[in-house]
Parts: structure tokens; sequence; C-alpha cells
């Protein structure tokens, strides 16, 4: 399973290397460029910030058949806005939120992380 992630500050950038999963960064001033494997969508929280971006990689061809879900960062003092982008865009293509994680994550996030893509995995495989 492939990560697309896109970070602001660092902190989705930091966890998406520390799983050594195959991950392209998503690049805001050009979204457009096609996938043709199933991925997970990583998202960073800033309220009205990355959305469009992500919409319009997701939209371009036929990227939005192999998203599986989305995973989500944030800080938990931002109460209802933790989470904000994920939510919407889980919302928007109606796809879950998979995994989500505090800053940059902890140890135990990556390896929980991991076990939750390897299920994943395994149940689309028995599909």
């Amino acid at each position: 399973m492939k990560l697309i992630y896109i970070t602001i500050t660092g902190n989705v950038a930091d966890f998406v290397e520390r799983t050594g999963m195959d991950s392209i960064e998503l690049n805001p001033a050009n979204p457009y460029f096609e996938i043709d494997e199933d991925y997970l969508m990583v998202v960073p929280s800033y309220v009205g910030y990355i959305t469009e971006d992500v919409k319009d990689f997701i939209n371009y061809k036929n990227n939005r058949d192999y998203l599986i879900g989305f995973v989500g960062s944030g800080n938990l003092n931002f109460d209802d806005l933790f989470l904000v982008n994920a939510k919407e865009l889980s919302m928007h293509y109606d796809k879950p939120i998979v995994f989500a994680f505090e800053y940059q994550g902890t140890d135990k996030d990556i390896e929980d992380f991991k076990r939750e893509v390897y299920n994943i995995e395994v149940a689309r495989a028995e599909q």
C-alpha cells in the first residue's frame, strides 16, 4: 500500500518516513499525477488550507479508484478541529479515516499504523 501525503510543518513527512513504507509527497504546486495502486492519503489539520490540493489529486484521472482511506494528523488541543481535513475529505469521498495521530506520532503509533495497514491489505486480498 502506498502513502500519498501532504505536509506543512513536516510532522506528517516525519511520520510517513518513519513507517518505511513506499510514499509520495503531494506537491500543492502540481498535484496532478496519476497513481495506479491502492493508497492511503495522509493529511495534517489546517482549516481550509489543503483540501483543494488533495481533491485535485484524488480527482485526477483514475486516482479516486485507488483511494482506500485517510490518515489524519493534528493537535488534540484543536478540539473539534483535530483531524479537520481528514474528516472533511472522508465525508466528501465516503472513505474511512483509518488512522489518526498527534503531531508526528509516537513509536507506538507507527507500530499500530503498520498493523492497521497490514489488516487492510489482508482484508482486501480476501475479497
